[in-house]
């Protein structure tokens, strides 16, 4: 079967995180994904831990890629890109916004030489606007778009930031439908379009409770929005479950006094009315606490609550998970060979399509490890073509030690 983007072939020019993970989904769905990347390198190549030299970090997003380094700075340089993207569907970048014009590499530029080109271009705060060459981490983003006051205030702690980059991630799958509508409607009109996503919008895009944020309200009484009111439980075997059950609702209570059996409960005047439960909410989460321990696994606890809607889910790890029958039968994670034979597992992609193939392919690149084959392929050039371009220090690799040392 053929892969959904089999005939498409994408010049990757992001690093970090938002565009990679674009670049990433693109190759899981068959495109030819060619990383263009600086004789400095990905910055997330330096990540710990390392395996066999390849960091994980870098290897979950950039897997199936081809690798060409080449400095852009370099007047040879950018006509050798350029003459790539003749042979390109899409190019995808995340610099700042000037930077693709301090390069010369402008949409205007590379539609010139290829009129049915794609530009994706992925920052902080969208392009053409009073914000657009500051710089965005995942960080600064979570802090400046609500995420990290709304998580800390429904928390009630002090702000914190989290471990993960959901700014990034969330802006890497946007970025991906905005290209993929853009490859559509080339289908219809001939034509190649830029495109630019930010990462604001798309972190409160994803914020499913930015539109009760912007009410200024925020009841504590009654059927809310948001994963937060879900306790998470200890149970006896001292393994944690997250309930899927707010017990101060009216149905959340009844529940509740159903599964636990206690006489009196139903009636105890701290819990006869929704305000007082929402009041007394950490008493009856104890009540619940303490009923779980009765229990040594998650669907134990379910069964005796006996309620749909009720989910019981362990806390678990990455590697738990991955070890799970579920994880085998979906064929959740997928190991990527570092070049001699260890392996980096990385989660697969969700999709699974019914006639055709998709996925991410088992491989990853050091710094320049295609540069003669993908050029030779796409452009034709003679290997003493390349070998000049080497010398004069266009083209550059960075081979792990294994395989005979830097150049």
């Amino acid at each position: 079967m053929n892969a959904p983007l089999s005939d498409i072939v994408v010049l990757d020019l992001t690093r970090a995180l938002a565009g990679p993970i674009c670049s990433r989904l693109l190759s899981d769905l068959g495109a030819r994904v060619i990383k263009i990347e600086p004789p400095a390198g990905d910055l997330t190549r330096s990540l710990v831990p390392r395996v066999d030299g390849q960091s994980p970090y870098f290897v979950q997003y950039n897997a199936g890629k081809e690798c060409v380094s080449i400095d852009l700075t370099t007047e040879a340089g950018r006509e050798l890109f350029l003459e790539m993207v003749t042979r390109a569907d899409m190019v995808l970048e995340n610099y700042r916004p000037e930077v693709m014009s301090r390069l010369g590499l402008t949409y205007e530029v590379l539609s010139e030489v290829n009129p049915r080109v794609i530009l994706g271009s992925i920052s902080g705060w969208g392009h053409g606007n009073s914000r657009s060459n500051q710089g965005a981490f995942a960080s600064a983003i979570h802090a400046e778009a609500g995420l990290t006051e709304m998580v800390a205030r429904r928390r009630e702690e002090q702000p914190r930031n989290d471990p993960m980059s959901h700014s990034d991630t969330c802006t890497g799958l946007h970025a991906l439908g905005a290209v993929l509508a853009a490859l559509y409607m080339r289908e219809r009109t001939g034509k190649g379009q830029a495109v630019e996503i930010s990462m604001a919008e798309s972190t409160l895009m994803v914020n499913d409770l930015a539109a009760t944020e912007m009410t200024g309200e925020d009841p504590m009484v009654g059927f809310k929005g948001g994963q937060n009111w879900s306790p998470v439980l200890q149970l006896g075997n001292g393994r944690y479950v997250n309930v899927t059950l707010d017990v101060t609702t009216a149905d959340g209570f009844k529940i509740l006094c159903r599964a636990v059996k206690i006489n009196g409960l139903s009636s105890d005047a701290r819990f006869s009315a929704i305000e007082d439960r929402v009041r007394n909410r950490d008493q009856l989460t104890a009540i619940f606490a303490k009923y779980a321990t009765q229990f040594n696994s998650a669907d134990a606890l379910e069964e005796d609550i006996g309620v749909s809607a009720v989910l019981a889910s362990e806390v678990r790890s990455v590697p738990e998970l991955a070890a799970t029958k579920w994880a085998e039968e979906r064929g959740a994670f997928v190991d990527v060979d570092t070049g001699r034979g260890k392996v980096v597992k990385v989660p697969q992609s969700p999709w699974r399509f019914g006639d055709a193939t998709a996925g991410v392919k088992p491989t990853i690149a050091y710094r320049g490890e295609n540069n003669r084959m993908t050029l030779q392929e796409l452009l034709g050039l003679t290997d003493d073509a390349i070998d000049s371009l080497e010398a004069d220090g266009v083209l550059s690799s960075r081979p792990p030690s294994w395989h005979g040392g830097s150049s």
